[in-house]
């Protein structure tokens, strides 16, 4: 019989299909960029009203011959940064995911057997990908997101990843794992989308899988896009899928896939080189900051890559983040059991602090897991990236400058280091991962025992001590900075220690989600000091020496200087008025003496009508200035005008 070694490896962007739906609950459509908002009160909204706002673009205008000259350098420089593929590791790629697939069809025949599926019957899987690869923005060292859907009779836990008493026997981790093309291999199955991660054939590739009640020969053209196909999935496989579906629907609402795939690789270029691209400790990963891309590409169908770069740093920097960011609009199908992004139906959703949507159903919050501290330093990023590249249209600077890597060891006074460490090789593949996932919490828990005075800003870098075996530790970094909240030159002594030992606490107390066992073994650890930037460990000085220059910091300086040249010239201005005020009242106090001299003092009644023709005058309040005159005795006349005089000239 013929075995399915040609199942499609890519998926292909399946055909629109108009899947069974019911009436929505709620759907909202904000949309800054085009001031528009749509909201429905009941469960009678008009699905064409959100799709019409998500469809207004603010311009369709096509890209200049400038803006075309700017782009082809855009290009060019993204080449010079390597983040192109050549066409033989990509046919080395298409190969080994081939070899990949066979393996999965071989593996699902003899499973089956096992189980008294024969071969007559044709059980089969589909091998997908999804991720940059599927966009096709993926560069030489990128990692291969792929999904397996197999049939209902072979599980993700007893058939895909195995059980440890029986040594795995039977299993595809065990296949994969016995390969001779296996490098690596490490079975993350308590992960929220499980996993196993290997390295194969020198390629990196991250490996899900889902089994399909409906299904005994998964087809070759089954359309993942079909809300059918989610009937019936646990949590990990609906999450594990819709890294498929979003890929594909991010594809369909694109109109210039050229032009995005360029200003995506640009942007995945940019936020790696800042330090911003990591979505598990709560900045941008490759889902969320596509999403970003396509809705400029949305506002601006026709635009260049230069102008798309450009117009994304102009939106985002003035974005409200309570604002839903969404590609299509929000949609229940109605099947039991998925839960679709509310902020109206679940409270906890309104207080996410970034909020960017999945297209594809159930839509989810991409960005969940952002925290203030996290928020803040993408905040000022975009606001960095809006100056440079407004110059760099401007042609005042280059697009080098865009992705200038962060100085992240000379921005703050203090830092934690976070060592992780195991006894074993095993053990520390296991546990390096695990405590990555927990330092939001860690971040989280310096905001809280500070009262939001402290924030943290977490490092996307690894280090390595070379007085240490490399294969049994990992080194993260973060640097402490005050908030918003934090009065300047206010000094506040913190105590971080509630927050260390509550992280600490929580990655000790890691159990397996499926055995329900403790996963820490003696030997795992991860200590968190405090460490000053003039006490920095000295293999971190190669790095340090070599920061290149910021054209930001210049900027900044420049907008400083501006500042100060204002407040010395307004400084000048008053220091003018002033003198003239001071002149005037010597006159004034002249002209009083001759008067006093030829005249005798004015009446209290005369005193009163001066005082009040000056209060109506100058709309001063005068109740301060008559008590000083009762207390000032026989003078106390003559000095309360001359007072209100010199007092009126000052306002």
């Amino acid at each position: 019989m013929r075995r399915r070694t040609d199942v499609p490896i890519i998926a292909r962007p399946p055909s629109f299909i108009v899947a069974r739906s019911r009436p929505v609950v709620a759907a909202v459509v904000v949309d800054m960029a085009v001031g528009a908002t749509l909201t429905s009160p009941n469960a009678s909204i008009a699905p064409s009203a959100a799709s019409d706002a998500l469809a207004r673009v603010i311009s369709n205008e096509g890209p200049s011959a400038l803006d075309e000259k700017r782009s082809a350098e855009l290009d060019a420089r993204l080449r010079d940064e390597d983040v192109y593929e050549s066409p033989e590791e990509c046919a080395r790629r298409e190969e080994v995911l081939g070899e990949l697939n066979a393996l999965l069809q071989q593996w699902v025949i003899e499973a089956s057997a096992r189980k008294g599926i024969t071969e007559d019957m044709r059980p089969s899987c589909n091998l997908y990908t999804f991720g940059s690869y599927r966009l096709g923005v993926h560069g030489p060292a990128a990692d291969i997101d792929t999904l397996c859907l197999g049939p209902r009779h072979l599980s993700r836990e007893e058939d895909f990843f195995g059980w440890e008493e029986n040594e795995y026997a039977g299993s595809f981790y065990d296949i994969v794992r016995n390969h001779p093309g296996t490098e690596s291999i490490v079975p993350v199955r308590d992960a929220i989308v499980p996993e196993i991660k290997t390295v194969f054939r020198g390629f990196e590739i991250d490996m899900a899988y889902t089994s399909l009640p409906s299904y005994t020969s998964v087809p070759e053209d089954l359309d993942v896009c079909q809300t059918a196909v989610l009937m019936n999935l646990d949590d990990p496989g609906v999450k594990s899928l819709n890294g498929c579906r979003v890929a594909d629907q991010l594809l369909r609402v694109v109109p210039n896939h050229d032009a995005f795939r360029v200003a995506l690789r640009t942007l995945r270029l940019w936020a790696q080189r800042r330090g911003v691209y990591s979505n598990v400790v709560g900045f941008f990963g490759g889902v969320n900051l596509a999403i970003l891309v396509a809705r400029v590409c949305q506002l601006y169908p026709n635009a260049a890559p230069s102008m798309l770069v450009y117009s994304f740093f102009q939106l985002w920097s003035a974005w409200q983040w309570t604002t839903p960011v969404m590609l299509v609009p929000i949609v229940d199908e109605g099947l039991p059991g998925m839960k679709v992004w509310d902020e109206r139906v679940n409270k906890a959703e309104r207080y996410q602090l970034m909020k960017i949507l999945t297209p594809a159903y159930p839509a989810q919050n991409s960005t969940f897991n952002v925290s203030v501290s996290t928020l803040e330093v993408l905040k000022a990023e975009f606001r960095r990236g809006k100056e440079v590249t407004k110059r760099i249209l401007l042609n005042t600077a280059k697009w080098e400058d865009l992705w200038t890597r962060l100085k992240f060891f000379t921005m703050y006074k203090h830092y934690l280091m976070v060592t992780v460490s195991a006894k074993t090789e095993e053990d520390f593949k296991k546990w390096e991962g695990w405590v990555g996932s927990r330092v939001k919490l860690l971040i989280q828990g310096i905001e809280n025992c500070t009262n939001g005075q402290m924030l943290a800003h977490p490092g996307t870098a690894r280090y390595k001590d070379p007085e240490k075996d490399e294969n049994l530790h990992v080194i993260l970094f973060l640097g402490l900075f005050p908030s918003s909240l934090k009065k300047k030159d206010e000094k506040v002594a913190m105590n971080l220690n509630p927050a260390v030992e509550q992280f600490q606490m929580m990655v000790t107390s890691w159990m397996d989600r499926a055995t329900g066992e403790s996963n820490w073994v003696p030997g795992m650890a991860a200590q968190v000091k405090h460490m000053k930037k003039k006490n920095l460990l000295s293999f971190l000085r190669e790095e340090i020496d070599g920061y290149e220059k910021d054209l930001y910091d210049e900027i900044l300086k420049e907008g400083e200087d501006e500042d100060k040249k204002r407040k010395h010239a307004s400084t000048s201005d008053l220091t003018a008025e002033d003198g003239e005020a001071a002149a005037a009242t010597a006159v004034d106090d002249e002209n009083n003496a001759k008067a006093k001299k030829k005249k005798p003092a004015p009446s209290k009644e005369n005193d009163d009508d001066i005082v009040g023709r000056d209060d109506a005058i100058g709309g001063t309040h005068i109740e301060d200035f008559r008590e000083d005159a009762k207390k000032s005795g026989a003078q106390g006349k003559h000095q309360l005008k001359v007072s209100f005089a010199q007092a009126v000239k000052n306002k």
